[in-house]
Order: C-alpha cells, then sequence, then structure tokens
C-alpha cells in the first residue's frame, strides 16, 4: 500500500490516497508485519510545517496498524483515510474543519471515511488498524 500525503488545513490531517499493491506488496521500509501479521506503518507531520512525513506509505493489503505521531508543538492534528481522491478528501476535510474541535474535525457524515486517529496534542501517538484491500483510495 502506498500512502500519498495531504497537506494539512485547519488543523485537520487527511491522506489522501492510500495504493495497495494487488500482489501483496512490500513494506518500503515505512512498515512491515506488526501484530498478528498486519502490516504497521508510521506517519507524523513534519514539525509546524502541515505536512506528512514522510510523504509515501507502503503495506500489505489486509489489517494495517497506522499509528500517527503529531509532530506539532503548538496543534492539535488527527490522520484520516477516505476512499476516493483528491476531491473526496477535500469535501471530508471542509465537513470537518466545520464539525470543529468537539468533534474531533470529523463530519457527522462519514460514509468516505475507512478509518482515522483521534484528534492528538503536539507530541502525542494514536494509532488506528483498517482492514483495507488491494487499491487506491
Amino acid at each position: 500500500m502506498k500512502l500519498n500525503g495531504r497537506k494539512w488545513l485547519a488543523g485537520v490531517a487527511l491522506a489522501s490516497a492510500l495504493a495497495l499493491a494487488a500482489c501483496g506488496g512490500g513494506s518500503g521500509g515505512t512498515g512491515g508485519g506488526g501484530e498478528g501479521g498486519a502490516s504497521s506503518v508510521n506517519v507524523s507531520t513534519a514539525g509546524e510545517a502541515l505536512q506528512f512525513a514522510p510523504a509515501n506509505l507502503t503495506a500489505k493489503p489486509g489489517d494495517v496498524k497506522i499509528t500517527f505521531k503529531n509532530g506539532s508543538s503548538a496543534q492539535k492534528h488527527n490522520w484520516v483515510l477516505v476512499k476516493g481522491g483528491d476531491d473526496v478528501a477535500a469535501k471530508v476535510d471542509e465537513e470537518g474543519v466545520a464539525a470543529g474541535d468537539a468533534k474531533g474535525y470529523l463530519p457527522d457524515d462519514k460514509a468516505n471515511i475507512l478509518a482515522n486517529t483521534k484528534l492528538v496534542d503536539g507530541g502525542a501517538t494514536d494509532s488506528v488498524t483498517a482492514k483495507l484491500d488491494a487499491g487506491t483510495y
């Protein structure tokens, strides 16, 4: 799987694309076998730059544990995996910003959200596991 990072808007982190290798791809150096055979990948904010680091993540299809570390010292952030392209990610972002902090910057309609971490303080970490088929998200 390949995760392409997306710029953050108004303190909300969105992952815009996730590609799982149809043949079971490798970990690409950012993840590997995790608990119970799940792939494990790590992503964080690049300090205050409002970007993900690394920009690309790779894992095998199936259960994927994504660990997100908020590298910001000033803002809360979360990490959201959406199904669809940049247009879907932008809509989820816009609706999440409108929902605000009280709702974790997540929209009421979560139909396009495959996985998300909690909203975490600067320096904090949260993990989420999602069962993902081969493909692009």
